[in-house]
Order: C-alpha cells, then sequence, then structure tokens
C-alpha cells in the first residue's frame, strides 16, 4: 500500500510545550478517535549544547554515522584518544561506538559534526525518560514529563487515529518532531525547531487535496511518513 504523506502544519511553535498543545489541540479538532502516542524516540545528539544536557538523563549512547554507513577508518584520531584516555568504550563494531557519556567527550566537538557522525541514546535509564519497546505506548502524563524535560534534545512522537472524513484510518494521525524536522520517512536534526504534521494514511488519495484543503490549516509539501 506504499507509506503515508505527512504535512507539516506552517505555525510558529516557540518551545515544545506550546508544540504538544497544538499536537493535542489537532487531534482534538479533527480525529474521532485516537490511540496512545507510541514510545517516543529521544536524540540524536549531533551538538555539544545537546551533549552537555543528555548527560543530565542518559549514562551511555552509539556513536555512529547519520547516513548509517561504516565509521571512517581515518579522520578521528582525536575522538579515538579521548576514548582510551577516558576508558570510555563499551563496545564497539564496525558501524558503532557505545560509549559512557563521559563529559571529556565534549572535547571532540565540532570533530563529530564535521566527520558527520552523531550519537544515538537507546539507554534510557532516568526519569522521566523511561525506556519502553517501540511498539509500546506511552501514557499521556509520561509524555508531558518528558516533554518538559527534553530542553534542546531531538524529541519525536506520533499518535494514530482517525482523520474526521476520511474513509480509512490507516496510518492516519499527527507526528511531533521537537527540536527535529521530518524528512523521507524519518526525523533530521533542527535544534531548536519544532513541527507538527497531519498524516493522511496510505488509503486516502482519491481525497486527499480536498480534505487538507478543507481543514483550513496552511501547510507544507507532502513528505513521505510513516
Amino acid at each position: 500500500m506504499g507509506m503515508s504523506l505527512l504535512y507539516q502544519v506552517l505555525e510558529p511553535l516557540p518551545d515544545a510545550v506550546s508544540a504538544l498543545r497544538r499536537a493535542r489541540g489537532l487531534l482534538g479538532a479533527l480525529t474521532e478517535w485516537a490511540e496512545e502516542p507510541f514510545a517516543p524516540e529521544v536524540g540524536p545528539v549531533v551538538t555539544v549544547d545537546q551533549f552537555h544536557y543528555a548527560r543530565r538523563y542518559f549514562t551511555w549512547g552509539d556513536v555512529e554515522r547519520r547516513d548509517g554507513s561504516p565509521l571512517p577508518p581515518d579522520g578521528l584520531a582525536e575522538f579515538w584518544h579521548v576514548l582510551a584516555r577516558t576508558d570510555a568504550v563499551r563496545g564497539r563494531d564496525a558501524y558503532r561506538v557505545e560509549v559512557e557519556l563521559r563529559p571529556e567527550i565534549a572535547e571532540v566537538w565540532p570533530l563529530l559534526e564535521e566527520r558527520g557522525l552523531q550519537l544515538s541514546l537507546p539507554g534510557w535509564s532516568t526519569p522521566p525518560f523511561r525506556g519502553r519497546g517501540p511498539d509500546e505506548c506511552c501514557p499521556e502524563a509520561e509524555l508531558d514529563l518528558m516533554v518538559q524535560a527534553v530542553g534542546p534534545l531531538g524529541f519525536d512522537v506520533s499518535w494514530e487515529g482517525s482523520l474526521r472524513g476520511l474513509p480509512s484510518s490507516k496510518l492516519c494521525g499527527v507526528q511531533l518532531c521537537l527540536n527535529s524536522v521530518w524528512t523521507d520517512q524519518c526525523t533530521e536534526p533542527a535544534p531548536g525547531t519544532h513541527a507538527v504534521y497531519l498524516s493522511i494514511g496510505t488509503r486516502n488519495r482519491d481525497v486527499q487535496e480536498e480534505w487538507l484543503e478543507g481543514t483550513g490549516l496552511s501547510l507544507g509539501p507532502a513528505v513521505v511518513g510513516w
């Protein structure tokens, strides 16, 4: 059936809490029903400010290439030196290095950015960032606490629901991105930028343009979504 299409709601969203409020407002205004949000994703860390903030809640992470390719064989001598000096490595393979988030790792910025690397944060342990499986739901009360604490970190969460007036609810709903934006099928880091998207599913192609116009919202171009 293909992928859903996402359309950004083009409105100013000055902070994370107001962005969450807008996402919920769209759910209330446009859906007949909506499920609890799926477990959010936090990160990746791409700036040194994000790294310092992440250390408040996360003890380890994976350094990897943004494009998913193997780690570069050259150009990371300073990075390897810092890891060796601090004994921060917990594991590694050709694609990633699992590291403890020692404060000294901040010394290798902006090298990590320049070499196209990022720090993923798979290890949730400190409230309010509690670990959940990718197919698990997140209670709205927990989501509130995470958004209040997210600071400069990238964060995205989605709600599936039935958009009123569309014939099919499959993969319909709302997507929230904090300090990030949605590109084709994934988020990209965008510190300081918050965005809300409508997902119009995979089975509404014949009526989607009319439906979108009927919302009265100013919307961005379609991007490949869920």
